[in-house]
C-alpha cells in the first residue's frame, strides 16, 4: 500500500495538473454575429468573442448604426481587444467615425485597416463613394497611435484568432478605372484550430482571379461574408473553389428577393442553396455562428 505521504503528493500532483488545465481551456471557441440594420439597409457588422469574452468588431455599418455598435462595445465594458475596418466606405466605417470622432471611454487594442492611395482614389471616386466619409476616417485616424496597415500575405493573431490577409489595395485596384475602394478592400481569413471563416468584404469579381491565382490554398474554409454583400460581388467562379457550411448575405430584404434583373442575390443565394449551404441574411439578424 502507498504510504500516506506518497498519496498526498499524488493528490496534490492531480489538482496541479487540472487546475493547470483548466487554466489553459481558454480562446478554444470564438461567436461571430453579423448585426443587421433596424431600417433594413446593407450594410457590414460583424462581432467576434471569444471565452475570455474579448470583442474583435469588424467595420459597424452606417452613422445611423452607431449606438447599435455603441450598445455592443458597451456590453464588453467599453473594451475592445481590435476593430477591424475592411475599407472606408460609409456602410462600413460610418459607425466607427460617429464613435470614434467623440471617443472618451472606449479604449481599442488595436485598430486594423488598408493603406488607400488618396489621389487615386479621389480622382476615381464617384458620389456613391462618399469620399468625404474617408476624409473623416483620416481625420480621426491621424490622431490615433494604434492604427495598423496590412497588406497582403500578413499574418497574426487577434484575440486568439488566426488571422491571414488575401487581399489589399494593391497595383492590381490602382489600375482599375472605378470600384477601386470596393476591390482594394481588405480580403481575411480568421481561423480558430477546427473552424475559419472568410471575410470578402467587398471585393468585386474583378479582383476574383488574382485571389484564386495567389491564395487558392486559403479558401477551403467553413463560412464565408460573400463579397459585395454577396450582390454583383464575387462570381459562381469564384465560389466553387470554396467549400463551405455556411455563408454570409449583408444587403437588404428587397435587393435579395429582386428577381427582375436588377440585382444578382438571389441567383447567388440559389447557387448556395443547390450546394446545401446554410444561409445567413439580415432579416434574421442577429445571426450567431460559432468557430472551434
Amino acid at each position: 500500500m502507498l504510504e500516506k505521504k506518497s498519496l498526498i503528493v499524488i493528490l496534490l500532483l492531480c489538482i496541479c495538473m487540472g487546475l493547470f488545465g483548466a487554466c489553459n481551456i481558454t480562446n478554444k471557441s470564438w461567436t461571430v454575429t453579423q448585426y443587421g440594420n433596424p431600417k433594413g439597409n446593407p450594410m457590414m457588422c460583424y462581432a467576434i468573442t471569444n471565452d475570455k469574452n474579448e470583442l474583435m468588431l469588424i467595420d459597424g455599418g452606417y452613422d445611423i448604426d452607431a449606438e447599435m455598435v455603441r450598445a455592443i462595445i458597451e456590453e464588453h465594458d467599453n473594451k475592445l481587444a481590435a476593430w477591424i475596418i475592411s475599407h472606408p466606405h460609409p456602410d462600413h466605417v460610418g459607425a466607427f467615425n460617429a464613435i470614434m470622432k467623440n471617443n472618451t471611454d472606449i479604449e481599442i487594442g488595436d485598430i486594423y485597416t488598408i493603406d488607400v492611395n488618396y489621389d487615386r482614389y479621389k480622382e476615381t471616386a464617384q458620389d456613391y463613394d462618399r469620399f468625404d466619409v474617408y476624409e473623416e476616417f483620416l481625420a480621426i485616424t491621424s490622431k490615433m497611435d494604434n492604427v495598423i496597415y496590412l497588406n497582403e500575405n500578413d499574418e497574426l493573431e487577434v484575440a486568439g484568432l488566426h488571422m491571414k490577409v488575401l487581399h489589399t489595395w494593391n497595383e492590381h485596384t490602382e489600375g482599375l478605372n472605378v470600384n477601386l475602394l470596393n476591390n482594394g478592400s481588405m480580403m481575411f481569413v480568421l481561423s480558430g484550430e477546427e473552424d475559419s471563416m472568410l471575410f470578402c468584404s467587398d471585393v468585386e469579381n474583378e479582383t476574383e482571379a488574382i485571389v484564386l491565382e495567389e491564395h487558392l490554398e486559403d479558401l477551403e474554409v467553413d463560412y464565408i461574408q460573400l463579397g459585395h454583400h454577396g450582390n454583383w460581388g464575387m462570381t459562381t467562379l469564384f465560389y466553387d473553389n470554396t467549400n463551405p457550411r455556411g455563408v454570409f448575405f449583408d444587403v437588404s430584404n428587397l435587393i435579395m428577393d429582386k428577381t427582375d434583373g436588377a440585382y444578382d442575390a438571389w441567383q447567388m443565394k440559389e447557387y448556395f442553396m443547390n450546394r446545401g449551404v446554410e444561409i445567413y441574411e439580415l432579416r434574421t439578424a442577429p445571426n450567431k455562428i460559432v468557430l472551434e
